[in-house]
């Protein structure tokens, strides 16, 4: 039970970083993101090094298929992203180049 609860923690700070903190951040510092879902799509991105489609059952949200130590990476990740308006650019552009939408 413990363990789940530590699972639905870290879930929730991910929302926190995706639809809060993020946002109010990449619309201060002119950042190259600025929506939940392309945030989530770079942290996701660079926690799998791969587009996290390729990864992932379709059907269900990625949120509930992550691990706790996928959580956490994708947690370190997104505060970063927060407080780093270049590493932010760094890894969205990492990100196009896993989907293969931006050519080295």
């Amino acid at each position: 039970m413990n363990e789940s609860i530590n699972l639905e923690a870290k879930k929730q700070r991910l929302k926190e970083l995706a639809n809060e903190e993020f946002p109010a951040a990449a619309r201060a510092g002119k950042y190259p993101i600025r929506f939940n879902h392309c945030f989530l799509r770079v942290v996701y991105d660079n926690v799998f090094q791969d587009k996290w489609q390729h990864q992932l059952a379709k059907g269900k949200p990625a949120i509930h298929q992550l691990s706790a130590a996928q959580l956490d990476e994708a947690i370190v990740t997104g505060e970063a992203m927060v407080d780093d308006r270049e590493l932010t650019v760094k890894l969205n552009e990492q990100s196009l180049r896993y989907r293969g939408k931006l050519k080295d």
